[in-house]
């Protein structure tokens, strides 16, 4: 029989509203517990969600007061106080002075986790918030939708939310060096789906689950779409849109194919 933290964490593509943790005692009191003790509260929970692997503790409606913690160690991995943010008063930290207060809380996270964690210049700002992120990279490629984020309230300081990613795999289990070319992917992206490429668009290399995949974009019929090719095997890992944020900016051109045995083995059959 398969635990259930092993069934939860297996959704780490999923977002699910509502769920119910009467199934395994354990895991219910774990969460309870840990997000109690992180809010120095005695309340009950109102609900849970799970987010991406991450279980979500709500002390309040409307995702207004909640903490995330991970299935398996009940370790804090994320939070939101809607509490904490200001009331109608004016902007008065810039976006420079919320990374000052979103990097020092950065550097609280452990060696091993920070050294993954490449940060992102573009800072976003919602209703008087900043948004400051960090994505996760192994030898200078991107791991698709694994991250980490600080929302720095403008007004008062107060952080009132981060949230920081299940890493799937160690990095020492991740492939960063394709077996086939961009070239080599970009032409089977258009032979699979008969449409040509965007015009302008550089292909460049994410890491999804732990396997190393070709950005394609290419022309619909209507619109735009991206494909994206396996660097192992080249077939087709994921089409319409990409299955996690990319940054502006980000790109992979210095990357080198090596090629497999299987590979070899493909372009030597006759």
């Amino acid at each position: 029989m398969v635990p259930a933290f092993i069934a939860l964490v297996s959704a780490h593509s999923s977002y699910l509203f509502g769920i119910s943790l009467d199934f395994d005692k354990e895991l219910k009191s774990g969460a309870i517990g840990a997000a109690q003790e992180f809010l120095n509260t005695s309340g009950e929970p109102l609900s849970f969600d799970l987010d991406k692997g991450l279980i979500m503790v709500h002390f309040e409606p409307e995702q207004r007061n909640y903490v995330e913690v991970n299935t398996i160690d009940y370790s804090v991995q994320g939070m939101r106080n809607e509490n904490l943010k200001h009331k109608d008063e004016e902007k008065v930290l810039t976006k420079e002075q919320g990374s000052e207060i979103a990097r020092a809380f950065f550097e609280t996270l452990p060696n091993n986790v920070k050294s993954e964690l490449k940060y992102n210049p573009e800072i976003s700002e919602v209703d008087g918030t900043y948004f400051y992120k960090w994505f996760r990279h192994v030898n200078g490629v991107l791991i698709i939708d694994e991250n980490f984020m600080v929302n720095v309230d403008a007004v008062n300081g107060n952080i009132i939310a981060w949230r920081l990613s299940i890493f799937d795999y160690p990095k020492e289990s991740i492939g960063t060096v394709p077996a086939i070319s961009r070239n080599v992917a970009a032409k089977v992206a258009e032979l699979s789906f008969n449409a040509p490429p965007v015009k302008g668009f550089e292909p460049y290399l994410i890491i999804y689950a732990r396997d190393p995949i070709w950005v394609n974009r290419l022309q619909g019929q209507f619109y735009p779409y991206f494909v994206g090719v396996s660097g192992v095997d080249g077939s087709i890992a994921f089409t319409g849109t990409v299955p996690g944020e990319v940054p502006k900016g980000y790109g992979t051109s210095q990357v080198e194919a090596v090629e497999t045995d299987l590979i070899k083995a493909i372009y030597n059959k006759k």
